[in-house]
């Protein structure tokens, strides 16, 4: 299929422009007649102009997936068929990517095949959970209530990432322009400093040594020092396509102090909330698990479910494994076991995401008061070390010349 940017109007006069897949200009056409609209203009979109939007626009995110969800649940409960609903989004939304997909989906639809088989055909977009969510709707003839509740659980763990990241981008930042300061010092106004204290032929502290040595290494091999980071980052991205090395790391992510309590607060909140609304939409436990343990973002908490799962194929509790693992704590533990006895596991997990939800959001909080102290101490110390390194020399010699 190609892309197609056409100009259209209302019946009430208004001009409206958007972009559509399809095969030919005459499928554009009989698409944009069914939506009411007059066309006034249709252009085959270029491969060239295609790829300049493409790099320039932002890939379609959890928040973008979630607004579709929330506006398809308004529009199937104004009673708008389904293909009609798709085909309506498909000129609505802003990201021409995803303008494509839903003009795809459209088509397929249009062929007789079901929401959630085409969503499969886009694993990037749509993640299982959402899938699987959908497919449990269509069955049991409640798809707008499913939609509803992704679109509120996908909103609520994109408010989380985002905070979860907002927490990390702030340090992250101010030890990068830190760096970047001590390595303009060290490359250009130490070998000045460097040149002064040579020339009077002086016994220097050891401190200013050790910066003087650091300043030549940055000065005369700063290309091994880009060269060592750079392999540094590609070695540790390899690293992370070996299972053995992503589940040694998500180990040491979770017993990092403060950090890792936040990580494993996230872990549960994602658990419980995503259980929550599987179980609840009728998809079966065992399939539930497999989507859950993609949906925690945890190679540990993976590897925990997966046992949990053998645990209940083997006709045993799902608490059971949790207990054992020590990565839920023992609440979660006792509500999921009481959830499994008396039938109400959904209900009981969303008690849970309601209460570790409410607990990432304090962790956070304390996380950045705590962190702005320790990141001026770090500053300090820094720029202090520099300065201290520079201007003891400096007094020697004032004291020398005040001497003579």
């Amino acid at each position: 299929m190609d892309d197609f940017t056409y100009k259209a109007r209302k019946r009430d006069g208004t001009v409206v422009e958007g972009t559509v897949s399809a095969p030919d200009e005459e499928a554009v056409a009989a698409f944009l007649r069914r939506q009411n609209l007059y066309v006034a203009g249709i252009k085959k979109s270029t491969k060239a102009g295609k790829q300049i939007q493409n790099f320039f626009e932002k890939d379609i995110g959890v928040y973008d997936v979630a607004i579709f969800c929330r506006q398809f649940a308004t529009l199937l409960s104004a009673g708008v068929p389904l293909l009609n609903g798709i085909e309506i989004l498909s000129n609505q939304v802003e990201k021409l990517k995803f303008r494509s997909i839903l003009s795809d989906m459209a088509a397929k639809i249009r062929e007789g095949r079901a929401l959630s088989s085409v969503m499969e055909d886009y694993p990037k977009v749509f993640p299982d959970l959402l899938v699987n969510m959908v497919a449990a709707g269509e069955t049991g003839g409640i798809l707008e209530t499913v939609m509803e509740r992704m679109a509120t659980q996908m909103e609520k763990d994109y408010r989380m990432n985002q905070k979860f990241k907002s927490a990390m981008v702030y340090p992250a930042i101010v030890i990068s322009v830190a760096c970047i300061v001590v390595a303009i010092i060290m490359k250009f106004v130490m070998p000045v400093f460097i040149g002064l204290f040579q020339g009077l032929k002086m016994e220097l502290p050891w401190i200013t040594r050790m910066i003087i040595a650091a300043s030549n290494i940055v000065g005369n091999y700063w290309y091994l020092l880009i060269a060592l980071v750079i392999g540094t980052v590609v070695a540790y991205k390899r690293a992370l396509t070996q299972y053995k090395f992503r589940l040694a790391q998500d180990k040491i992510f979770i017993q990092v102090p403060v950090f890792g309590d936040l990580y494993k607060k996230v872990i549960i909140t994602r658990f419980a909330r995503t259980f929550a609304s599987l179980s609840r939409s009728g998809v079966p436990v065992l399939s539930a698990l497999n989507i859950v343990a993609k949906a925690t973002g945890s190679v540990e908490a993976a590897r925990i479910l997966g046992e949990a799962k053998n645990s209940l194929t083997a006709g045993n509790t799902l608490s059971d494994p949790m207990e054992k693992s020590g990565l839920f704590p023992p609440m979660v533990v006792s509500l999921t076991r009481i959830g499994e006895e008396t039938g109400s596991l959904d209900a009981m997990l969303d008690k849970v995401a309601d209460f570790y939800g409410a607990e990432v959001d304090d962790t956070i909080g304390r996380l950045q008061t705590i962190l702005d102290p320790i990141l001026i101490v770090f500053l300090g110390i820094t720029i202090g070390t520099l300065a201290v390194g520079l201007l003891l020399p400096m007094f020697d010699v004032v004291t020398k010349v005040g001497q003579l």
